[in-house]
């Protein structure tokens, strides 16, 4: 969770400063890039939810659920979107490394954390 934490910080700050390397040939809007800003911080604060769930999974299990469901549901409208020509194929790639990488740790956190192994 320390690592997604800082993963998500980082993250965060990279899109709120420089949206358009999201944008994967799109024309830029100034309504995309304020969204894509939101996002963004969004992820950026997610990361800092992270970091308390990393010092105690057990009580902030809830916050990594919430995680992992955005992380479940990103690729998913992903693809949808890439399907209905929306999204250019390659913007899977946000989600391969800033979604479904991490399922799998963050489910096997919210495992243990409800069997109450840490």
């Amino acid at each position: 969770m320390l690592l997604a934490a800082i993963y998500n910080i980082f993250w965060g700050l990279i899109i709120s400063a420089w949206p358009q390397i999201l944008l994967f040939s799109n024309p830029p809007t100034d309504f995309l890039l304020i969204i894509l800003r939101c996002v963004g911080m969004l992820v950026g604060v997610y990361g800092i939810a992270y970091y308390f769930a990393s010092r105690d999974p057990q009580t902030y299990w809830p916050l990594i659920l919430v995680g992992w469901i955005g992380k479940l549901l990103g690729p998913i409208g992903s693809v949808y979107y890439i399907v209905m020509g929306k999204l250019a194929p390659a913007f899977f790639w946000v989600n391969v490394w800033n979604d479904i990488i991490w399922l799998l740790p963050f489910g096997w956190v919210i495992i243990m954390a409800m069997k109450k192994k840490f």
